[in-house]
């Protein structure tokens, strides 16, 4: 037995919500459900929403009175063969022609303004900006050794800045740091500018000191407006202005929607004790969410309050479902999974053009929250996120990335394909234990118990397509991690075909702290270097007890070295074991930044080739070096490393072609004669890579 309503753009909230008298909203239709599930149900209940646009000006709320039971979730889902589209917004009409490619449209009172981005045919739309595209850099602050003054705001160049430009109610995005660490974005509200000292401040201080060189732009003036697709709202006038992008004679022609709300669907329980349950969207259309008018960077890698948004968002829930859905259009994040988060499914879905995060995933930072021990503090976690595609994000926010983890742990992370990132793919971030306090939860932390407070742990990522990502932002990876738990296994993911655009990045890059990774059968091809950007090791591990083993690293000409390591910040980075990789065409060997006897636990049994020439190892090590490597360090000869710890590593290392099947065509398959067999090679699983 099943139960079902209907919404439908032409209904009316007066029906019944049945296939002929449907309701209009999807409120109305949750209304009815929860007055049947006053009722213990046992059998399902669901509701079909008929195609088209349905505008809201308002969150979709869903709480511990909408849960079904177990065996029974409740399903919101399109009618089979429609595609309804659940909007945070307003479709704009009535644009008349103002100068040349830039129309305009007077926006009535019932829209909420201002708003901070636009979307036109599925696109973002972006505000007019100075320069239209790329950056400019700050110059040296006055009181540059005032790190307090460094915050207030930046100094430009007088060229950049035309003084007879209207600068009221602007923004600035900037990488605060200077240069080489511009690690996060913010976007901060302008408060003034002094011509004369070409110095503007900010309404609220930066996060961090802003140094000469950092990379900015300014947006928000319709003297700005100067290229195509992008707008500028008047919000005073309540003008809407829109320079049309090439190709488009008449956006009266086009679906523009300006958003009302930043969070669209909320699936939030009362409390951790009395959550959310049993719920299903499937095949539903979320579109259209803001942005903030000021963006701050997190506090430690803590996201902050005002910022925990998504087109999805989701607390206090368990046992939620949400799959084969079209999430697009976002402000901020895809979807949100909050800090009492467990055991939520997302599959199947296709997420893209948001300004932050795909999927973001946040616990609790460590000594945080209302708990007596590190146990009861590991709140998010189990959850299950496959077959996704997630593309082109990090639209508004720099650091912006495919999917996060922070403080979550125990997830199955797999074919998932992920595109188009400024930084990271996938990140896991915790805590380093140099920077945890002396207590939490008041316990005394300790070398041995520290781990225990870390909960991005135990997570399998696995089968996924990761490439062009690292296009903007500093010191990141494809995939990546920080401060992380334990247990973590990096498996057959195949990451490839992605720039270093800006200073210097990594493949898989086990940053400070990411202890006891296991690195395994992943892929890592055609990486390259762009722009100012740099790429250093394919693997990169900081971290105590990694495991890296079985991976392909095949033709990074750029790459520096296939496999790196380096102390850093008082973390130690020892006992790597490293076995069975194929390197071909990928730089060095090794790469040791710094040196220590425990640095490898083990290394051998690898295949190496680099268009014939020697295996060197580059770096800082306790040998006679042969000459500088290409960072200035030293460069040993395979028979020198050879002789280190008493010949210990890499004895029954190949170097020598691996055999693939059609290198030309990245066809990476092993003919049966390859050497790697030898060594103890496991094939690559291709044919389970990405979404299925």
């Amino acid at each position: 037995m099943t139960t079902v309503y209907y919404v439908a753009a032409n209904g009316n909230d007066h029906a019944q919500g049945s296939l002929d008298d449907p309701f209009l909203t999807i409120s109305r239709a949750q209304k009815e459900v929860r007055e049947q599930l006053k009722n213990r149900i046992n059998h399902d209940l669901a509701v079909y929403i008929r195609g088209g646009l349905y505008e809201l000006d308002y969150t979709l709320s869903f709480d511990e009175r909408d849960s079904g039971v177990k065996g029974f979730p409740i399903q919101y889902s399109s009618f089979p063969g429609e595609e309804a589209v659940i909007a945070g917004g307003r479709k704009l009409t009535g644009w008349t022609p103002y100068k040349g490619s830039i129309w305009r449209t007077r926006l009535d009172g019932s829209l909420s303004l201002p708003f901070h981005t636009l979307y036109a045919d599925g696109k973002r739309v972006h505000q007019a900006r100075l320069p239209a595209a790329g950056y400019f850099e700050t110059e040296m602050p006055y009181g540059q050794h005032d790190e307090k003054t460094n915050r207030q705001g930046i100094r430009y160049h007088p060229d950049h800045l035309p003084d007879h430009y209207d600068y009221s109610e602007t923004q600035v995005f900037v990488w605060p740091g200077e240069g080489e660490w511009n690690w996060f974005s913010e976007t901060k509200p302008v408060a003034s500018i002094d011509k004369t000292e070409q110095q503007l401040l900010f309404e609220n201080p930066a996060t961090w000191p802003i140094g000469a060189g950092s990379r900015y732009y300014i947006q928000g003036s319709l003297d700005f407006l100067q290229a195509p697709g992008q707008f500028h709202l008047d919000s005073a006038s309540n003008m809407l202005y829109y320079f049309v992008p090439d190709g488009v004679t008449d956006p009266n022609e086009q679906t523009i929607l300006a958003p009302s709300v930043q969070r669209l669907l909320e699936i939030n329980g009362k409390s951790a004790e009395e959550p959310v349950q049993n719920l299903c969207f499937s095949g539903l259309t979320f579109s259209c969410t803001d942005f903030f008018r000021e963006y701050r960077m997190m506090d430690d890698n803590v996201e902050q309050a005002a910022h925990r948004e998504g087109l999805v968002y989701i607390n206090h829930a368990e046992h939620i479902q949400i799959s084969s859905c079209r999430l697009t259009q976002a402000g901020s994040c895809g979807i949100y999974l909050d800090r009492y988060s467990k055991n939520i499914t997302l599959d199947g879905n296709d997420i893209r053009h948001f300004g932050y995060i795909g999927i973001s995933l946040n616990g609790f930072a460590p000594g945080t929250g209302p708990f007596t021990s590190p146990d009861a503090s590991f709140t998010n976690g189990y959850h299950t996120i496959t077959n996704n595609r997630i593309e082109a994000g990090g639209e508004l926010v720099g650091h912006g990335c495919g999917i996060l983890l922070y403080q979550s742990g125990h997830n199955h992370i797999t074919n998932n394909l992920i595109a188009n990132m400024p930084r990271y793919g996938i990140s896991m971030k915790g805590l380093r234990h140099k920077a945890m306090p002396a207590e939490l939860y008041g316990f005394p932390v300790t070398w041995e118990n520290h781990w225990d407070f870390l909960h991005s742990k135990n997570n399998f990522i696995a089968y996924n397509d990761i490439s062009r990502v690292m296009t903007d932002s500093q010191d990141g990876g494809l995939i990546e991690a920080w401060g992380s738990g334990r247990g973590n296994i990096l498996h057959n993911n195949y990451l490839h075909d992605s720039g270093i655009h800006f200073s210097f990045g990594f493949g898989i890059y086990l940053d400070d702290a990411a202890d006891d990774f296991t690195v395994t059968n992943n892929v890592i091809s055609s990486l390259y270097s762009t722009g100012q950007g740099k790429l250093w090791m394919l693997i990169f591990s900081k971290g105590i007890g990694n495991r890296i083993k079985n991976n392909l690293l095949v033709s990074n000409p750029d790459a520096i070295s296939a496999i790196g390591s380096q102390e850093m910040a008082g973390e130690e980075n020892k006992l790597i074991d490293i076995a069975c990789n194929i390197v071909y065409n990928s730089g060095y060997l090794y790469y040791f930044v710094n040196y220590s006897d425990e640095r490898f636990a083990a290394a051998d049994r690898n295949l190496y080739w680099n268009n014939g020439k020697p295996c060197e190892i580059a770096g800082c090590l306790p040998l006679r070096s042969n000459q500088k490597d290409t960072l200035g360090r030293e460069e040993y000869a395979w028979e020198q490393w050879r002789t280190l710890a008493q010949g210990k590593y890499d004895e029954e290392t190949v170097i020598g072609e691996p055999q693939f099947i059609r290198p030309e065509e990245a066809d990476y398959r092993l003919r049966p004669e390859s050497p790697a067999y030898r060594l103890g090679w496991t094939d690559i699983e291709f044919e389970k890579i990405g979404p299925k």
